[in-house]
């Protein structure tokens, strides 16, 4: 069951790109750190109940809060998300909670045993700080690991890799696979972004700025724009929503990105809720060691490279 409250603005594709908000989120954290603001561990932890049906699926041994357990008595997981499609959002049609982000939590939730999720929708930038005054139990959209937030949150074990990707005109006429392939050529970048900067600093590249992606990805499709550097989730997402836009991923791109931890989207805790963070995290590990995150990422265009 999901109690949803939809006071944020829904945020399609055109919506910033959530690498260099990334950034953002990270001086929230730190100035919420600077302003004194600390979980606090609760007692002894009583140990949790999960929902069996999910084969050999098992917790660790807790010693440390009971904040798990908490929000199972309580019957009700409050989450926040900064509404951006297509990690964690309310469907603008039916107000579901939706996503790939959201696939995953709402699985994670059935095997703890947590009968209710209630949505909070705010800024990206404003997740980490609700979080840490106790507004928000679970920062349950897309975030990845930096050290500003390290200092300030913990994360739960990573779901699945994503980086930038280069863009291009359906069948690539081009024959690119790198910023470096685009001497003489334009590559767009919504505003901002460490993307602008990468293809800015890409020697030959001509820089082409953007507030949204539609708006790249059409100038794509008519020859306005030769590549674009986006998210690859939205992009991927993009193409299996919209299957006759003739847009692309280019084959053999190498993102700057590397396939690390650190690369990975997570979701943040406070730093007292071991209990809950390390439940959602078991729950994780055994999604991905039973194929069901894969299954997920399929759903949204994404494929095993991002598993």
């Amino acid at each position: 069951m999901q109690d949803q409250n939809t006071n944020g603005t829904f945020r399609n594709a055109a919506g910033a790109g959530r690498r260099g908000l990334l950034k953002t989120a990270g001086a929230a954290g730190a100035v919420a750190l600077a302003a004194g603001i600390r979980a606090h561990p609760a007692a002894a932890a009583t140990q949790p109940a999960i929902d069996t049906s999910f084969k050999d699926f098992t917790l660790p041994r807790f010693n440390c809060d009971d904040s798990l357990v908490r929000v199972q008595k309580k019957g009700e997981l409050i989450l926040t998300t900064s509404n951006d499609w297509p990690y964690s959002f309310l469907d603008p049609k039916t107000h579901a909670f939706t996503g790939i982000d959201a696939d995953i939590i709402l699985f994670a939730i059935k095997m703890l045993k947590i009968p209710k999720l209630t949505i909070r929708t705010v800024s990206f930038d404003g997740m980490i700080p609700g979080l840490l005054d106790g507004r928000f139990d679970i920062v349950g959209d897309s975030i990845h690991y930096t050290k500003p937030r390290a200092k300030v949150v913990d994360f739960s074990f990573p779901t699945y890799y994503y980086s930038e990707w280069l863009v291009v005109r359906k069948g690539n006429p081009l024959h690119v696979h790198s910023l470096a392939e685009l001497k003489g050529k334009t590559c767009g970048a919504l505003l901002g972004t460490n993307y602008a900067e990468w293809i800015q600093e890409t020697p030959g590249v001509i820089y082409k700025a953007y507030k949204d992606w539609v708006s790249m990805a059409q100038d794509i499709q008519n020859g306005r724009l030769d590549a674009a550097l986006h998210d690859e989730p939205i992009v991927a997402a993009t193409i299996k929503e919209h299957p006759t836009w003739k847009i692309a991923l280019a084959s053999g791109y190498q993102p700057h990105q590397l396939k690390n931890p650190a690369g990975y989207s997570r979701y943040a805790f406070r730093q007292g809720d071991v209990q809950l963070r390390t439940g959602f995290s078991a729950a994780i590990e055994w999604m991905e060691d039973s194929g069901d995150v894969a299954k997920i990422l399929t759903k949204w265009g994404l494929s095993g490279y991002n598993n």
